[in-house]
């Protein structure tokens, strides 16, 4: 994270991140939920004499977001996408969504039709049913991850 004012360098070191208390609106209606920046303590570069800290509201999150998704720069996007991949109930939620998208989000519905058609055929080809031709097979079937297990179970309507 670089903090500047003008032509200094206020702060220049790994940011930590961590939930804030969320704020109360002047008008006692809404809370907004905040993330805090702090540097972090165990960051090798030098901390400042001062303590700098930079807190984000949901806004200043979405925008951020938004910027990571449209750079243009592949690592930028890359790390939005790690971040989301290692949280299985946010993939749960994106995937739910994407199924069950309203009729405003037709591009969306229209994405997920074509994966899912596309998932559907690779897995009705013939090379994926030929159990006994294990010339032409790269690599060889892998379990179902266990984490995956209830819900292959549940589409299907038996237990493994």
């Amino acid at each position: 994270m670089r903090v500047k004012h003008g032509d200094r360098v206020i702060l220049d070191v790994r940011a930590k991140a961590e939930p804030a208390e969320s704020v109360v609106t002047d008008d006692y209606y809404t809370q907004l939920p905040q993330i805090r920046l702090s540097p972090n303590p165990t960051s090798r570069q030098a901390h400042p004499e001062t303590p700098t800290e930079v807190t984000l509201d949901d806004t200043d999150v979405v925008k951020l977001l938004e910027a990571a998704l449209r750079h243009p720069v592949f690592n930028m996007r890359q790390a939005v996408l790690a971040a989301i991949w290692n949280h299985p109930e946010t993939v749960r939620q994106i995937f739910r969504f994407g199924l069950t998208a309203a009729a405003a989000f037709t591009e969306i519905r229209e994405i997920v039709a074509e994966e899912l058609a596309n998932h559907a055929l690779a897995a009705e080809s013939p090379a994926s049913n030929q159990a006994g031709s294990t010339r032409d097979i790269l690599l060889p079937r892998m379990p179902v991850p266990p984490h995956l297990r209830a819900i292959r179970a549940k589409g299907t309507g038996r237990t493994e």
